[in-house]
């Protein structure tokens, strides 16, 4: 998520990057696997909307999610239970009827989302729709979080670097979104002033955007940066930790920028860079705060048919 945490409940925008890690959705070789509930909640859905004509059977998927994980105990807050979700969807539909996905994917990308904000007892689900669609995505929630997104696919500015740090630290998004809810029902003016100072950040990433302002997405991620640091401080929610915030600092004496992508307190960050020099003091930067460089770059497909005769989808 590079921009709109938070905010995005409250009717702001958010934007999205989906990157190249994958799941893996195809038939089970064997009977009685498992299925996570995202995936059955969002089969339902599909039924429901006629994307489907009937629940796959129980077990009938199998189910490889290793590309988005950090290895045993590190969850790198990449969206897996999102991607699989979507995956699980893509590949019931094409068992059905191959070519079905590039057909009705915003249709896919909707019920997924559904399904998975059904288990997940709420968010956003801008992480679905992301998987779903491919690319840097604007969402919008014009009705609220219960109507349909309005989605939009736009292009990075060219000369714009960008990479993804992990943080060392994983963290619940449920419990930062908990806390920040906390303030809401104790202090609404002050949940309302930091939640406008997301948006207005927002604002400035969607113009800097608009107009190939490498310079103003910069300013804009900063702006962010501070601001999400606001609203934890308010909240009493690590959204903005020491060691990010070091980062950041770090980050701005040569120019770039550095913010949380998500709910913050841990997994990971997202840091923007003018050129090449600014991007190796970056990761210099990063090294020496204790934060690990993941190795990803931007997918612009989103979920797709593998291969044909295995029906296989990510």
């Amino acid at each position: 998520m590079l921009a709109g945490e938070y905010a995005v409940l409250h009717g702001g925008d958010a934007w999205c990057l989906a990157v190249d890690r994958y799941a893996v959705v195809s038939d089970a070789t064997e009977p009685g696997g498992f299925t996570p509930p995202e995936a059955s909640a969002s089969w339902r859905r599909a039924v429901a909307a006629g994307l489907l004509g009937e629940l796959p059977p129980e077990g009938s998927a199998r189910f490889d999610l290793t590309q988005l994980s950090g290895g045993v105990g590190r969850k790198l807050g990449l969206g897996s239970s999102a991607a699989g979700c979507v995956a699980a969807l893509g590949w019931a539909m094409e068992r059905e009827q191959p070519g079905s996905v590039a057909r009705h994917l915003e249709a896919l990308a909707r019920c997924a989302r559904e399904g998975h904000r059904e288990v997940q007892g709420g968010g956003s689900g801008v992480d679905v729709l992301t998987s779903a669609c491919g690319g840097l995505v604007r969402v919008r929630f014009e009705r609220g979080l219960e109507g349909a997104p309005s989605i939009a696919r736009h292009p990075m500015p060219e000369g714009l670097r960008w990479r993804v740090f992990w943080s060392g630290t994983s963290v619940r998004t449920s419990e930062m979104l908990a806390r920040v809810e906390a303030l809401r029902s104790a202090d609404p003016g002050a949940h309302s002033a930091r939640i406008e100072a997301i948006k207005a950040g927002t604002e400035d990433f969607e113009r800097a955007l608009s107009a190939q302002d490498v310079a103003g997405v910069l300013a804009a991620v900063r702006r962010l940066g501070a601001a999400m640091a606001a609203l934890g401080e308010a909240s009493g929610a690590p959204i903005v930790t020491p060691p990010m915030a070091r980062f950041a600092a770090r980050a701005e004496q040569f120019g770039a920028a550095v913010k949380p992508s998500g709910a913050g307190g841990g997994d990971v960050v997202v840091a923007f860079a003018q050129d090449d020099g600014a991007m190796a003091a970056l990761r210099e930067a990063a090294a020496v705060e204790g934060f690990e460089e993941v190795d990803l770059g931007a997918d612009g497909a989103g979920v797709t048919p593998m291969n044909t005769r295995e029906r296989c989808l990510a």
